[in-house]
């Protein structure tokens, strides 16, 4: 992945002055999808309020995000709530599937009752850093996988999609980003 953000800030680029050319009139902006892994907390104190862009790509997501900003664009990110178990064997799964039953994780005065809204107010808060927290964000990607993986089943898909449906159909947004 890291070999291509070298470049995706200049296809970035040329893909809206494409746009800017052929439709002049035309309210189209491109977009760049970026992983949540683009993002990083810090060990000492890991809450979404401390997000900010990795050290070796943020200068170039800095200008990326100022770039989108000047041609009003939208930021898009996809968040992958199963990464989280995937990488850390003691996470709550509960966490990750919009069950709220798991322990809420408090940032300052703000409570998270799932992964999904604590990844995208991580973004928000990077995105803040940068001077950009108020770019309207798109998630172009969220899911669960189904295979390879002990938590990467059918019915946890399934729960998972069924908790995602649900806070979606709700539309209040996350902590941060309400609506």
């Amino acid at each position: 992945m890291a070999t291509f953000d070298k470049v995706t800030f200049s296809v970035l680029q040329n893909i809206q002055n494409a746009l800017n050319d052929c439709r002049p009139r035309r309210q189209d902006q491109g977009d760049s999808a970026a992983q949540r892994r683009r993002v990083q907390l810090p060990g000492e104190h890991p809450v979404p309020s401390a997000g900010r862009f990795r050290a070796d790509i943020a200068d170039t997501m800095t200008q990326m995000v100022q770039f989108l900003s000047n041609n009003s664009a939208s930021f898009t990110v996809n968040i992958y709530p199963f990464i989280s178990l995937f990488l850390n064997d003691n996470f709550p799964i509960d966490f990750a599937l919009f069950d709220g039953g798991a322990t809420p994780m408090v940032d300052n005065d703000v409570s998270y009752n799932n992964v999904f809204d604590a990844n995208f107010d991580t973004l928000v808060a990077a995105l803040k850093a940068v001077g950009h927290g108020d770019i309207p964000i798109i998630v172009g990607e969220v899911g669960w996988p189904t295979d390879g993986d002990k938590h990467t089943t059918a019915a946890y898909a399934q729960h998972f999609y069924n908790g995602l449906l649900k806070r979606l159909a709700a539309n209040v947004g996350t902590p941060i980003r309400l609506g």
